[in-house]
């Protein structure tokens, strides 16, 4: 079997909140649920009922270990909405297998320390009810996070990030509750940094600039968007004309580098469009945009192509 390992790369020298390493590319976790379960799938569960001795949580854990230890991607990311629970709870069931105990042998054990893996979940989206789908509230987000170190059995989580805060009522209530919680979770010594995550680009880009002049300082350490760098998408490089004093025109990721704020680029298979088998049910995505990813796909396959082999390395190489 290959043991070739995914490079690593230097992510944070100036921030010390954030690791100074990442690998190329992380884990995302949000499959490792029901999430992208097709829907005559016998795969749905909760987590109430989900269990380590599953045959498909099992597979889940082998592959969470395959990537930590034999690939070197020892960035997890994850987040109580995938699944509703499940997603971290399968985390934790993997880290019990790759973290070791304190005083034991680790190169025995072939296990790691928790300072030799990056965790990082979200908070303010949860449940599948509508009505319970996201609450940015200060408990809320305290109980959250609370919640997910049980879950996973960690101590600390490295980035606890805001999660798809164009949901939420209005900026006030992120920066009057949940902003507020996040920074005390940091205090307390929950999480090592604070992130921001979420589709729109000008949201984002709003969020960051009002949370630094509300509280005095750069409040986020990270930025994670997703769907933008791809091969249909490429907005994260593009001019985008936002309010900012540093300049007129900027791109987000030049913002973000203006600002010291760390950026990170998921989904470069776009939540399943880049796929052979195309998105879940539920994936936003306009009618139009659907069609030309499976027509490129197909154009792909018969070229000899994997189309999502093709993403991926577009992604890398930007």
């Amino acid at each position: 079997m290959c043991n070739n390992k995914v490079p690593q790369r230097s992510y944070s020298e100036k921030n010390t909140n954030l690791p100074k390493q990442l690998p190329l590319v992380g884990l995302g976790c949000s499959s490792f649920s029901s999430f992208f379960s097709s829907e005559d799938s016998d795969d749905e569960f909760t987590v109430e009922t989900v269990s380590r001795e599953l045959p498909v949580v099992i597979g889940w854990i082998q592959t969470i270990q395959h990537a930590v230890l034999n690939r070197g991607i020892n960035l997890l990311d994850t987040a109580p909405w995938y699944g509703h629970g499940v997603s971290e709870t399968v985390v934790g069931y993997a880290l019990d297998t790759i973290l070791s105990d304190e005083g034991c042998d680790q190169a025995q054990q072939r296990k790691l320390a928790r300072s030799d893996l990056i965790i990082n979940t979200k908070v303010g989206r949860y449940e599948a009810d509508v009505l319970k789908q996201f609450d940015f509230s200060y408990e809320t987000t305290i109980k959250s996070v609370q919640r997910s170190l049980e879950r996973m059995n960690c101590s600390y989580i490295d980035v606890i990030q805001l999660h798809d805060p164009e949901f939420a009522p209005s900026i006030s209530i992120l920066l009057k509750e949940t902003i507020p919680a996040l920074l005390e979770c940091k205090r307390r010594g929950w999480a090592r940094a604070l992130g921001l995550t979420g589709y729109p680009l000008d949201v984002q880009h709003e969020i960051l600039v009002k949370a630094a002049s509300e509280f005095n300082t750069i409040v986020f350490d990270q930025s994670l968007v997703y769907c933008h760098n791809n091969i249909h998408d490429n907005n994260l490089f593009s001019e985008y004309c936002f309010p900012s004093e540093r300049a007129a025109t900027d791109t987000f990721a030049g913002f973000c580098q203006h600002s010291n704020i760390n950026l990170m680029a998921a989904a470069p298979l776009s939540m399943g469009l880049l796929t052979h088998s195309g998105p879940p049910a539920w994936h936003p995505a306009p009618t139009v945009l659907k069609e030309a990813c499976v027509k490129a796909s197909k154009l792909c396959a018969s070229e000899g192509v994997n189309i999502s082999s093709l993403a991926i390395l577009y992604s890398l190489s930007h």
